[in-house]
């Protein structure tokens, strides 16, 4: 089972620093980061999304995963709610929290290092948003918006 975290900063770029704290914590092995996207808005409401994974075999899902989740959040709510994938109040506390020159830090977290992340994020502030999210839900979110 693995934990999506999203942490919204009023600062455009916090998210970038905290996610370079992360990864300092990955290399000394005291944290295990599946993947992680950052994601900002500008003073005129673009947004832009940067992801953060390893490059792994062919047919690595995570570009589709990630865009899944993006996806879900600000462009197939009513659908990815309808299909049980995501709650409607997780969705719209994302979307509400991402304001103008404001920055959110996605990561897929194993419950395994769930916690020590966790205190890693309330050293920086930013507003907590936490759901889990299994390999089930995973499927759905695929299922869901593939192409028919």
């Amino acid at each position: 089972m693995s934990e999506l975290v999203v942490v919204n900063f009023d600062e455009k770029y916090k998210a970038d620093e905290v996610l370079l704290e992360l990864l300092k914590l990955e290399r000394e092995n005291l944290a295990d980061l599946k993947d992680a996207v950052v994601i900002t808005k500008n003073a005129a409401g673009k947004i832009r999304v940067k992801p953060y994974h390893d490059l792994v075999e062919p047919g690595d899902l995570s570009n589709e995963l990630w865009g899944g989740i993006i996806s879900a959040v600000f462009f197939h709510r009513t659908l990815t709610i309808k299909e049980g994938t995501f709650d409607s109040s997780f969705l719209t506390e994302i979307e509400e929290s991402l304001k103008p020159n404001s920055s959110s830090l996605f990561v897929l977290i194993s419950s395994v290092n769930l916690e020590k992340i966790i205190a890693e994020f309330n050293r920086f502030g930013g507003k907590l948003i936490r759901t889990s999210f299994s390999q089930d839900k995973i499927e759905n979110l695929q299922k869901t918006l593939s192409p028919a």
